[in-house]
């Protein structure tokens, strides 16, 4: 009996909520749906995708025209030539024809994806610098209360310094992260064709851990493979070296140089198929192993939050007692903060892996 393997449900992994944009004063607003739909419709991509197509259909009917127009052969290799250009170029025109056809689709759900993960850094950078600024609030009291114990004598100057550095460092890791957000602004409007200026995004979603269900990989693969646009085109490879194969072995036998330079091209076309086949198979079964990886890094995450928000909750109790100090209660405060951004970060990845993981295998 096949084994089948929780994971995830292969449903659109990029799809969101309504995709209105909004308007924010001058904030560019959108809900990650809406951030793909505005990048397809602006894609330069897609304009040269269709150029691409046009080109393709063209040499399509001018392989058809070849095909119905022959000289009359003076030798096998023109007879050769002839059956090549009459058999072989029009399944190759219409091959081309159909893999520019599906390059433009994947070139479409690539550029969602990295939509999508440009959203999705940008939320966890927002997590990030809402983590800095309230670690830069609890340092700031940790300075008022050091001041204090200063001035009744209780510490030193050296300490007292030593909590303002901490202070200045904070301060610094908050602009730190306050640049990053910029800088994943300018991802953004990079990848929806925009401008690059100072308006800021807004992205109108909450960072939550994406959907998981079963799914039965073997099948997964399968299909995988039977889609994928590379595979196409090196089976449709295959097809055009066997029928030209076909054609070689009516006028020439082993041993002739044009005979073997097919012969050779052909088993070398099978080769390149299976090994694209089996490179598919193993990148999807790591990136699945990935994405085991990841969903238990979130459960660990996410059990390691809870048991933070307890110790901060039974300290809050304590100090409202008077049997802990404010420092304590501080203290515990951040160990629940940095908990909390582990989870985020374990979503964020998670998110990723399985939308990665979801573009791989259609």
């Amino acid at each position: 009996m096949k084994k089948r393997i929780m994971s995830l449900v292969l449903t659109a992994p990029l799809l969101f909520a309504i995709t209105t944009v909004l308007a924010a004063g001058e904030n560019i607003v959108f809900n990650i749906q809406g951030f793909q739909k505005y990048a397809v419709e602006n894609s330069r991509q897609v304009t040269l995708d269709d150029l691409e197509i046009k080109t393709m259909e063209s040499a399509l009917e001018d392989a058809k025209k070849d095909a119905e127009f022959q000289q009359s052969p003076s030798s096998n290799l023109e007879m050769l030539n002839n059956g090549i250009k009459k058999e072989v170029s029009p399944l190759e025109a219409e091959a081309n024809l159909e893999y520019a056809k599906r390059a433009k689709q994947e070139n479409i759900e690539s550029l969602k994806l990295d939509v999508y993960k440009a959203a999705l850094d940008k939320l966890l950078i927002e997590k990030e610098l809402n983590l800095e600024k309230a670690k830069l609030d609890i340092l700031n009291e940790k300075y008022s209360m050091a001041e204090a114990r200063y001035r009744e004598g209780r510490i030193t100057e050296n300490d007292l310094n030593d909590v303002k550095y901490a202070v200045d460092t904070k301060k610094i890791d908050v602009q730190r992260v306050e640049k990053s957000l910029k800088t994943s602004d300018l991802e953004l409007k990079r990848l929806l064709s925009l401008e690059l200026d100072d308006e800021t995004i807004k992205i109108e979603e909450e960072l939550k851990l994406s959907k998981w269900k079963g799914i039965n990989l073997e099948t997964v693969i399968k299909d995988a493979i039977e889609a994928n646009i590379e595979i196409y085109k090196k089976t449709e490879d295959l097809k055009a070296k066997e029928k030209t194969m076909e054609i070689t072995e009516k006028y020439y036998g082993d041993g002739n140089s044009t005979y073997n330079g097919n012969k050779s091209s052909l088993e070398l076309a099978r080769i390149e198929l299976e090994d694209a086949k089996i490179s598919l198979e193993v990148e999807i079964r790591n990136k699945y192993n990935d994405l085991l990886t990841s969903k238990d890094n979130v459960e660990l995450a996410s059990k390691w939050q809870d048991i933070q928000k307890k110790k901060l909750k039974n300290v809050e109790l304590k100090f409202e007692n008077g049997l802990v100090s404010k420092e304590a209660l501080l203290n515990e405060k951040e160990k629940y903060l940095d908990a909390e951004y582990q989870t985020f970060t374990a979503i964020h990845d998670f998110n990723i892996l399985k939308a990665e993981f979801e573009a791989l295998c259609k």
